[in-house]
């Protein structure tokens, strides 16, 4: 899928309109695509956080900006080869590893830190100020997405239910578990 094509696929699926743009072009909060899952077997963007302070620390004692994954397939998903990117001009940014693997009915966090500690982190961060997140299949299909404003630091975006919900603004992060009621009360 070329560049253009997949910026198009993007676009339409969050809510920016057609390809060439609509009337509102920007977000002050996080949407994401109508995805089922399907392509990715039932995989998900389940939660974000952008600016991470405090929420949660990865495996070296860090607070890193983070993205959690959620597999609402039965079995475990292996992430070999997918792409994930925080810039849909380059939708094959960075292709995970060996070693992603997501639980089924699970969560995997990815550290999007631009550090080399392991499979689980990424070669870039979030802007805190707003972009947006994907994560496509080995030969290029969107799976799924997510653009949001700016963010709140240690306040997570998150979908309520987990995998097919909305998204929420949540002030306690849940880091690798299911959302739940931290985040029930900013859904709209």
């Amino acid at each position: 899928m070329t560049g253009a094509a997949w910026r198009c696929l993007l676009a339409a699926g969050i809510g920016l309109g057609a390809c060439g743009g609509g009337d509102d072009d920007t977000t002050d909060a996080a949407t994401a695509s109508d995805a089922t899952g399907a392509a990715g077997g039932g995989l998900f963007i389940n939660e974000v956080m952008p600016s991470n302070a405090a929420a949660c620390a990865d495996s070296f004692g860090e607070f890193d900006d983070w993205i959690e994954l959620y597999n609402a397939g039965a079995a475990d998903l292996d992430l070999t080869g997918y792409y994930v990117t925080d810039d849909t001009a380059l939708p094959m940014k960075a292709q995970l590893p060996a070693g992603v693997i997501v639980p089924a009915h699970g969560f995997k966090l990815l550290w999007a830190d631009d550090q080399v500690q392991g499979v689980d982190h990424l070669a870039f961060k979030l802007d805190a100020q707003g972009e947006q997140f994907a994560i496509s299949g080995p030969g290029g299909a969107l799976i799924d997405s997510i653009a949001f404003g700016a963010a709140t630091t240690d306040v997570a975006f998150a979908r309520l239910p987990d995998g097919t919900g909305d998204f929420a603004s949540c002030a306690v992060a849940t880091c690798g578990a299911a959302n739940g009621a931290s985040c029930a009360a900013a859904a709209r």
